[in-house]
């Protein structure tokens, strides 16, 4: 019998006066039961009905044994063992599991509670958010969340990779919106800052270790496997995905409103609330850690990326999948780049030659004016230099004629290039007759050299041939060509 039959069938009887009878039919139980309820003044005890018989009763203590024996031993094999003979175990496996239940040791992790004093601790990890569009590519999001252990303070900070770099650099940012360092940081077996083992057995990445040595920071590695050893920043990294992102896809459009939603969340929204555990806001709660924390360091550590890089034919220097300008006579030599979120720098011989803007898209050409002009002057002058060589190596008469053409107060460069025309429309061999002419008559001019020729041809009755113009071929700031194939002759003697 129920507690709550027999109080009610004690009210019915007692303040509403009803017979036996009566309310037994209002309760629809039997009269009997009434009786007994009221001859009870004490409610039923509420004990455990006796245990009824199973199949496997007579097999519970074989179980036993194979169990202290073989602790992991399966169900299965278990049933396997009991099931044999003629007196074998006849039911079905799900008595067996439900009896190991009850005598096996629950395999499931207890934790314990850390505790951490002000200025302890920091926890860090990255999360990842989703993937935004940045022009024509695609670019996925993480945020680096970091926690004080004691106040619960949280720094967010989104980022486009999880590079070594955009690590430290969150870290970096991290310290100083805290405004000091606690004494130790806790950290996932991550490979930015653990390049081998994990736990206490982690080797720690050397430029990681500068870092912390720079701000006096003690490092501890989580164990391979083990997110619950910083608990409070899984949580966290949880809380950003369930509160700052959802249900923010219209919001967040742009690269640049990642920054400002980090901002505004971190000071208006999780910082301020009622933390769970400790039932205080985080702002408050630090106010007590943030005397605690160790004062940041004067000099500053620099956590740009630095990559060596060479620079190519067309003057451009290669990095995130972009092509950045460099002054042309960098061309082939060995530069440095370093990079941040803003901007990418170009060093050569520890000078800065180039500053852009940084572009997260992929596959992009950032180019400045400047370089582009100073490569078309550069360009000009390697045209001079060609037509001198080129017309050099008409002969020695050339040459002479050339030595003494650079002594006269003319321009050496529009004589040379009509000579050079002139040798494409009549030859090599008759200019050069005439050249020899003009240097014994030390006429240094490409007038009288092409009147020389026409009288000759004259006397010669030769025909005047016709001159075919090209068409002006335009200025290209960058071709590709493709590298030809000799193997493609041999296919086609083959063929």
């Amino acid at each position: 019998m129920k507690v709550s039959l027999w109080a009610e069938i004690r009210r019915l009887h007692e303040i509403q006066r009803l017979s036996k009878n009566a309310i037994a039919r209002q309760l629809g139980c039997c009269h009997k039961t009434v009786s007994k309820a009221l001859e009870r003044d004490s409610p039923p005890s509420q004990t455990a009905r006796p245990a009824r018989t199973s199949k496997l009763d007579g097999h519970t203590s074989q179980i036993d044994q194979l169990i202290a024996r073989y602790p992991g031993l399966s169900a299965v094999r278990i049933l396997e063992e009991i099931a044999r003979g003629d007196n074998g175990y006849q039911g079905g496996i799900t008595l067996v599991r439900d009896y190991l239940r009850t005598i096996r040791p629950a395999r499931g992790r207890v934790y314990r509670e850390v505790l951490y004093d002000p200025g302890e601790a920091l926890q860090v990890d990255w999360g990842e958010c989703h993937r935004l569009k940045i022009g024509n590519t695609s670019r996925r999001v993480s945020v680096l969340v970091a926690v004080l252990c004691y106040s619960r303070l949280c720094y967010i900070e989104f980022s486009l990779a999880e590079k070594k770099e955009d690590f430290y650099r969150c870290i970096v940012n991290a310290l100083k919106f805290f405004g000091g360092s606690p004494r130790k940081i806790i950290f996932d077996n991550l490979k930015a800052a653990v390049i081998g083992g994990s736990g206490k057995y982690a080797c720690f990445h050397p430029e990681f270790l500068e870092l912390c040595g720079h701000f006096c920071l003690q490092p501890i590695a989580c164990a391979r496997r083990d997110p619950e050893s910083k608990g409070m920043v899984e949580v966290n990294v949880r809380y950003v995905k369930q509160n700052a992102l959802a249900g923010r896809d219209d919001e967040l459009t742009r690269w640049e409103d990642y920054g400002l939603l980090a901002e505004y969340w971190r000071d208006h929204v999780a910082n301020v609330r009622n933390h769970e555990t400790t039932r205080e806001r985080p702002v408050d709660r630090f106010q007590q850690e943030q005397p605690l924390l160790r004062a940041l360091p004067s000099s500053r550590f620099d956590t740009e990326e630095v990559v060596s890089a060479v620079v190519s034919s067309h003057a451009r220097v290669r990095f995130d999948s972009n092509r950045y300008s460099v002054p042309p006579r960098l061309t082939r030599k060995t530069v440095l780049v370093r990079a941040d979120p803003r901007q990418v720098r170009v060093f050569y011989q520890g000078q800065e030659m180039a500053c852009h803007a940084r572009c997260f898209e992929r596959r992009q050409l950032i180019c400045q004016d400047e370089h582009l002009l100073e490569a078309k002057t550069l360009q000009r002058r390697q045209t001079k230099n060609a037509v001198e060589e080129e017309f050099d190596r008409l002969g020695e008469a050339a040459q002479t004629f050339h030595l003494k053409l650079l002594s006269r107060p003319v321009k050496p460069l529009v004589h040379l290039r009509r000579l050079l025309k002139l040798a494409r429309l009549y030859g090599p061999e008759e200019v050069l007759a005439a050249i020899e002419q003009a240097n014994q008559y030390e006429t240094y001019d490409a007038e009288y050299v092409e009147a020389i020729v026409h009288q000759q041809r004259r006397q010669r009755e030769l025909p005047s041939p016709t001159e075919v113009l090209p068409v002006r071929s335009q200025w290209l700031e960058e071709t590709d060509y493709t590298p030809p194939d000799p193997a493609r002759y041999d296919r086609l003697l083959e063929e």
